[in-house]
C-alpha cells in the first residue's frame, strides 16, 4: 500500500482569458497578422470577451480555494508587450500558485512568444527551450508543454517537435510517483478544432503519453468544454471554454474546471466539476465526473535530465472582488 492516502488536493483549470486591452493599442497592433486579429476583435470578439466575465471566473475560483491553478494559455489577444504586462498583473491576483503555458495568441508574431515567457517567467518557463517544465505542488506534478508558435495569417496551429516530446516522455517516466497533470494549449487529438488551428506533431505528444503515462492532459484553444482520451490510451484529454466568453451554448459559456485529487491505496481518485457561468452571471456546477487512475510505485526514480524544474511559487493572497 502506498503512503499519503486520503490527503486531498485541489486545483483549478482555466484557459483563453483573452484579456481585453486596458489601453489604446500600440502601432504594432496594426501591422501584418496582428491587423487581422484587431479587425476580428473590433468586429465581433470585443462584444463577447469581457473583463467583467473574466473577473467573475476568478472570484468563483477564489471561493473554491484551490491549492494550484493551471492556465492553458491565450491570456492576450494580439501578443503585444503591453498585453503581456497586463496579463502579468492579472496573474498576480490569482489566489493560488499558478502555472501557465502560452497559447497561439501569445505567440502572434515572431518574437512575441519570447517576450511573453520573459514577462511571465514567475509562472512559466522563461525560454522556449526550457519546455517542458514542472511545478510540484504536494502530490501533483504539473507539467507544462509549449505548443505556441507564430503561424501565418488566417492560421492558428500549434507545434510540438520530436525533441520536446522526447523530453516530455523522460519527465513522465521520472515522475510516476506523482499525479501527473500535463498542460498544453492545443488539443492533443485531431478533430476538436479545424486543421488550421490544430496541433502539428500531435502524434509525437500522444506517443510520449502512451509510452510513459499520465493522469490527465488539460488544454484550451477550442473555447469549448470537452472530454476525450489520448489516442489508444485511457488518459483523459480535457478542455475548458474561454474564461471571458459569454455564450448561449452551455458547452461554450465562460467557466472553468474544478479538480480534487485524492491518493487512495493503489490509484488516484480524480474528481472534476465543470463550473459554468449562466446568463444571469451566476455560477453553477454543470456536470461531474470521477476517474480512478492507477498509482505506479517507483523505486530508484531517475533524475529528470535536460528540463527546467521551476522553483516553488510563493503563496498568493487575493481578496474576493478586489
Amino acid at each position: 500500500m502506498m503512503s499519503n492516502a486520503g490527503q486531498i488536493q485541489s486545483f483549478a483549470h482555466l484557459s483563453d482569458v483573452h484579456l481585453p486591452p486596458a489601453h489604446a493599442l500600440s502601432p504594432k497592433a496594426f501591422v501584418g497578422k496582428r491587423a487581422l486579429s484587431v479587425l476580428s476583435w473590433k468586429r465581433r470578439r470585443s462584444r463577447h470577451h469581457t473583463l467583467r466575465t473574466a473577473q467573475a471566473v476568478m472570484d468563483d475560483i477564489v471561493a473554491f480555494a484551490p491549492d494550484a491553478i493551471a492556465d492553458t494559455g491565450d491570456l492576450t489577444n494580439f501578443g503585444l508587450p503591453q498585453e503581456f504586462s497586463q496579463a502579468a498583473d492579472w496573474l498576480e491576483q490569482m489566489p493560488a500558485p499558478t502555472i501557465v503555458v502560452p497559447g497561439n495568441h501569445d505567440a502572434m508574431t515572431s518574437g512575441a512568444r519570447k517576450q511573453a515567457l520573459a514577462t511571465w517567467s514567475r509562472w512559466t518557463a522563461p525560454r522556449a527551450e526550457d519546455f517542458p517544465f514542472i511545478r510540484r505542488v504536494g502530490n501533483l506534478a504539473l507539467i507544462g508543454v509549449c505548443s505556441a508558435v507564430a503561424s501565418p495569417p488566417l492560421m492558428a496551429y500549434g507545434h510540438v517537435d520530436i525533441e520536446q516530446a522526447a523530453r516530455l516522455r523522460r519527465i513522465l517516466d521520472a515522475t510516476r510517483d506523482a499525479c501527473r497533470i500535463v498542460l498544453i494549449h492545443h488539443p492533443v487529438a485531431p478533430g476538436l478544432v479545424p486543421w488550421r488551428k490544430s496541433l502539428l506533431g500531435w502524434r509525437h505528444v500522444a506517443d510520449a503519453l502512451k509510452e510513459a503515462g499520465a493522469e490527465l492532459v488539460l488544454h484550451g484553444h477550442s473555447h469549448c468544454a470537452t472530454i476525450r482520451f489520448i489516442s489508444d490510451t485511457s488518459i483523459p484529454l480535457i478542455s475548458t471554454p474561454s474564461a471571458s466568453l459569454m455564450s448561449d451554448d452551455p458547452d461554450k459559456a465562460a467557466g472553468w474546471n474544478a479538480f480534487r485529487v485524492v491518493p487512495e491505496a493503489n490509484y488516484w481518485r480524480i474528481e472534476m466539476t465543470r463550473r459554468r457561468m449562466t446568463e444571469t452571471g451566476e455560477f453553477v456546477s454543470s456536470g461531474q465526473i470521477t476517474w480512478l487512475r492507477p498509482r505506479v510505485p517507483v523505486q530508484n526514480s531517475p533524475a529528470i535530465p535536460d528540463v527546467f524544474d521551476a522553483p516553488p511559487l510563493p503563496v498568493y493572497q487575493h481578496a474576493v472582488g478586489g
